[in-house]
């Protein structure tokens, strides 16, 4: 059976018992009851998936549709995607670089193949508001579709996946928000024809599908190839109802809303709880038309919860991207942290140093990597960079702030960062808490391992 979402989820139950957690009771996803539940879930240090059977739609009818979150909020979820045994951060970013560049060719399949067509609803009949959309924070603009977008290359063969967020207008409209990446860089060159863009609004397939749209993957590379890569197997596409051949979507997805970017229209869309816990500000955006929606019987859509861990950790390949190019630079790099280092635009690099310069060349390389970060912390391999506390511990007593700490300025950063006072240039900053090399210095103090190893508290202390 191909791989898909339904096949993900089996392997989730299998893997780890318990999840998803299940909720049978209908509830209203466009008033807030399923991010209430998913908050408090998180509150209380349960980030399971969570399955809704009976959530309404929009329009607060009953619906058909089933709603998935919390999909990436573990990396014990990640490892299940990646059909890895091991949820060590390096593994799973070994495992992901390893596999995404493993490519392959898509396979066009049948529509009658193609589960994606079980049912089939055209422009005049439908309506996105019978979707089961989320409200996920009190200010967003209005429910919020969080979907793979995939687009085709204008005038050639290659394919485009990326997140972005969606907007929910009326029933055939949608505003999108597309930052300066690829799918952007299509739409500029289709625009200035005065045409509009095809895109399939993918909501939902095998995560491992899913991930492959957050990747830093050159605009030359064909992203379904990619997905085929981290999937194990070739992406089964499908033409498009709408478009044909021009629009290949994911035979095996769940949903999908086919339609068209209009050129020359904008629409307001925002605001919208980013990945950095803020609400991100409301934009003149893109305007998104419907032409169909096809979907399997009994579909389940996914929602990532946004401004939360499930927003947060959908970026994992963005870090594991910039390991890699971190640790080309510097082969003495041994880990990263940048999902759960403190803050979105934080990154903290461990690693084995052999000599002076080695921190300073890693910590350009991580900036280069990506706009995403601003800040970045080199600690001894000795620091987890996931311990704020070592971190802290190393910044206390490893740096001098007239040597050790770089002010870079105009550098490009992240239209997210509300911090930003122009659009997009802004400053970085590097800390060097790395002990020195070229002169002696106080070793950390620790008890013999070997001690550690004969004495077992159990049989000393009872609890």
């Amino acid at each position: 059976m191909p791989k898909n979402l339904r096949t993900w989820l089996r392997d989730l139950e299998e893997r780890i018992p318990g999840e998803p957690l299940r909720v049978s009771k209908m509830v209203k996803p466009a008033s807030f009851e399923v991010s209430s539940i998913l908050q408090q879930l998180e509150e209380r240090g349960n980030l399971s998936a969570v399955l809704f059977d009976k959530p309404t739609s929009v329009n607060a009818k009953p619906s058909d549709y089933r709603l998935l979150s919390h999909a990436f909020t573990t990396r014990e979820k990640l490892a299940v995607s990646l059909d890895l045994q091991d949820s060590n951060r390096v593994s799973l970013f070994e495992k992901y670089l390893e596999t995404s560049r493993q490519r392959k060719k898509t396979e066009i399949v049948a529509p009658t193949e193609a589960p994606v067509k079980e049912v089939i609803i055209g422009e005049k009949s439908l309506d996105i508001g019978d979707l089961p959309i989320m409200r996920h924070n009190s200010m967003d603009g209005g429910p919020y579709l969080t979907p793979v977008v995939v687009a085709r290359e204008p005038n050639g063969e290659r394919y485009n996946t990326s997140w972005n967020r969606m907007m929910y207008i009326d029933s055939h409209h949608l505003a999108i928000y597309m930052s300066p990446r690829h799918l952007w860089t299509y739409f500029q060159e289709v625009e200035a024809r005065q045409e509009s863009m095809p895109i399939g609004v993918v909501l939902g397939h095998h995560m491992a599908f899913m991930l492959s749209a957050s990747g830093l993957v050159p605009l030359d590379e064909d992203e379904y190839e990619v997905a085929g890569g981290l999937l194990g197997e070739p992406l089964r596409v499908v033409p498009s109802e709408a478009y044909g051949e021009r629009l290949l979507v994911p035979a095996d997805a769940e949903i999908v809303i086919e339609g068209e970017i209009l050129p020359q229209r904008r629409t307001l869309e925002g605001p919208f709880g980013e990945f950095t816990k803020l609400i991100g500000p409301q934009r003149l955006s893109w305007l998104f038309r419907a032409r169909a929606i096809t979907h399997r019987h009994r579909p389940i859509m996914h929602s990532v919860f946004g401004a939360h861990m499930d927003h947060l950790y959908a970026h994992f390949p963005i870090e594991a991207s910039i390991f890699q190019r971190v640790k080309q630079a510097i082969t003495g790099v041994k880990d990263i942290c940048w999902l759960r280092s403190g803050g979105s635009f934080h990154l903290v690099i461990s690693m084995k140093k052999r000599t002076e310069g080695e921190p300073m060349r890693a910590a350009m390389a991580a900036l280069s990597a990506s706009n995403f970060i601003k800040h970045v912390f080199v600690v001894d391999d000795d620091i987890d960079p996931e311990n704020a506390k070592d971190l802290m511990w190393a910044i206390s007593n490893c740096c001098q702030a007239d040597s050790d700490i770089t002010v870079l300025h105009n550098i490009q950063g992240q239209l997210l960062d509300p911090s930003l006072r122009q659009e997009t240039k802004g400053s970085g900053l590097i800390i060097d808490a790395t002990r020195p090399l070229d002169r002696p210095y106080s070793p950390r103090a620790a008890l013999p391992p070997e001690a550690l190893e004969k004495i077992r508290l159990e049989d000393y202390i009872s609890s």
